[in-house]
C-alpha cells in the first residue's frame, strides 16, 4: 500500500437529488481528510440539489447530461473514461445500479481501481441480465460496500459474488443534522401546528418503495380517537399527486401536510412526537437513523437493515421496551395503526424507545466511524 500521493476519487452517481445515498455522499466528501483525499463527482444525468450543495462547498461536479431516455448508452462509458484521464483520477467509487454499471466499465477500461456501493436491498428477484452484469463487473471491482447485512445477503444470493469481495459498512448519519435550536413549540409554530397537536412524521421520496399509501390507509381509524393528529410527509416524488388524491379521498386533507423536499430536518424532527418508516423495501434508512438520533420513538417496517438497528439480539420481539424501536411487518396498515396507538397511549414505552434509539445511533451509526473505515479501503486500493 502506498499513500505517498494524494488519492483523487471520482464518485459516480446518475444524479444527486435529496435522498439517503446522496446525503451519505455529501457527508463523505466533507468528512474525508483533505490532506490525503481529493473528491470529484460525476453525475451521469443531472446535478440535483445535493450536487449543487457539494459544488458550493468547492468540489468539482461534472455533469454528462446522458441517460435522458431508457436503454443502454455506450457514450456514457466513453465520457467517464475521458473524465478519468483528463482529471487524473486515481480511484473510482460508484453508487447505485446504473452508475455502478457505467462507472465500473469505465474504470476497468481506464485501468483505475474501482469500488462499488450498494445502498438498497433488492426489492424482488433481479432481472437475469442485471445479475449477470453485476457478477461480471464484480470480477474487476476491488470491493463492494453493502449498507447493511441484508444488502450483502442479496448481493451474495443474486449476483453470486464471492463473500470476501463484499464488505458491510452500515449507513451512518451526521448527528448535527438531527439537532435543532428550536423548542417544540417554536418548531410547530413554523409549520402552523397547534401546540397540543399529536404529530407523526416520515421522511422519504414519494415513491412506491417508501410505503406512504400504507401510512395514509392507517390514519382514518386513528383520527377517530385522536382528532388532533397531524402527519408530516417530508419529501417529493412521482407519487405526490396520487398520494394527495388518496389523502383527499380518505378525508385526511386537514390532517396531512405535504411539505416537499426539506433540508431543515432537525427542526422538523423537533416538531414531531413519533417517527414512522413504512417502507416496503429498504437498505438502511438514513432518515430513520436521523430521526432516532433526534430522540424520536420510531416505528419501522421489518425490511432491509431495520431489524439490525432496532431490535436487540436474542430478545423476543414482544418485549418492546428492551429494544431500540418498534418493528412491524411491511405492507400492513393495521399493524402500523396499532403500533402508533401503542406509542400514543403508552408514553413511558415511547420515551424508553426514544432514549434507547438515540443512544444506539450515537454509539454505532455516527458518520465518523464510516469515514474511518472508508479511508482504510481507499488507501488499501492504492
Amino acid at each position: 500500500m502506498s499513500t505517498s500521493r494524494m488519492i483523487h476519487i471520482l464518485h459516480v452517481f446518475v444524479s444527486l437529488p435529496v435522498g439517503g445515498a446522496e446525503n451519505l455522499l455529501l457527508n463523505t466528501v466533507k468528512g474525508l481528510d483533505p490532506s490525503r483525499f481529493k473528491s470529484s463527482i460525476c453525475c451521469i444525468k443531472e446535478k440535483g440539489e445535493i450536487g449543487e450543495e457539494i459544488e458550493a462547498l468547492g468540489f468539482s461536479v461534472f455533469v454528462l447530461q446522458r441517460l435522458q431516455t431508457g436503454g443502454r448508452d455506450p457514450k456514457i462509458t466513453k465520457a467517464i473514461i475521458e473524465l478519468i484521464q483528463r482529471e487524473k483520477i486515481t480511484l473510482v467509487h460508484t453508487h447505485l445500479y446504473h452508475a455502478n454499471h457505467y462507472g465500473r466499465l469505465a474504470a476497468k477500461a481506464a485501468n483505475v481501481p474501482v469500488l462499488a456501493s450498494i445502498h438498497n436491498t433488492y426489492s424482488q428477484r433481479p432481472k437475469l441480465h442485471r445479475r449477470w452484469i453485476n457478477w461480471q463487473l464484480a470480477k474487476h471491482t476491488y470491493r463492494i460496500i453493502a449498507g447493511s447485512p441484508d444488502i450483502k445477503r442479496d448481493i451474495l444470493r443474486w449476483d453470486k459474488v464471492a463473500d470476501n469481495k463484499v464488505e458491510v459498512i452500515p449507513n451512518t448519519v451526521d448527528l448535527k443534522q438531527s439537532s435543532s435550536k428550536l423548542s417544540k413549540q417554536q418548531a410547530r409554530e413554523k409549520l402552523g401546528l397547534a401546540p397540543k397537536a399529536l404529530v407523526l412524521g416520515t421522511v422519504g421520496r414519494l415513491e412506491e418503495q417508501k410505503g406512504h399509501r400504507i401510512l395514509l390507509d392507517a390514519l382514518p381509524d386513528l383520527i377517530k380517537y385522536y382528532p388532533h393528529l397531524r402527519l408530516l410527509l417530508i419529501g417529493d416524488g412521482r407519487l405526490r399527486a396520487t398520494l394527495e388524491q388518496q389523502s383527499e379521498a380518505l378525508g385526511l386533507t386537514k390532517h396531512v401536510l405535504f411539505l416537499g423536499t426539506r433540508r431543515d430536518l432537525g427542526d422538523l424532527f423537533r416538531a414531531m412526537d413519533i417517527f414512522t418508516m413504512p417502507s416496503l423495501w429498504e437498505g438502511l434508512s438514513l432518515a430513520m437513523l436521523s430521526a432516532m438520533a433526534a430522540g424520536l420513538p420510531t416505528i419501522a417496517t421489518d425490511v432491509g437493515g431495520v431489524a439490525d438497528v432496532l431490535l436487540k439480539p436474542n430478545v423476543p420481539l414482544e418485549q418492546r421496551a428492551q429494544h431500540y424501536g418498534y418493528v412491524i411487518p411491511a405492507d400492513n396498515a393495521e399493524a402500523l395503526r396499532d403500533a402508533i396507538c401503542t406509542l400514543i397511549d403508552d408514553r413511558e414505552l415511547a420515551e424508553q424507545l426514544a432514549q434507547a434509539g438515540s443512544t444506539q445511533v450515537q454509539q454505532h451509526y455516527s458518520h465518523e466511524a464510516f469515514i474511518r473505515r472508508l479511508m482504510v479501503i481507499y488507501e488499501a486500493m492504492m
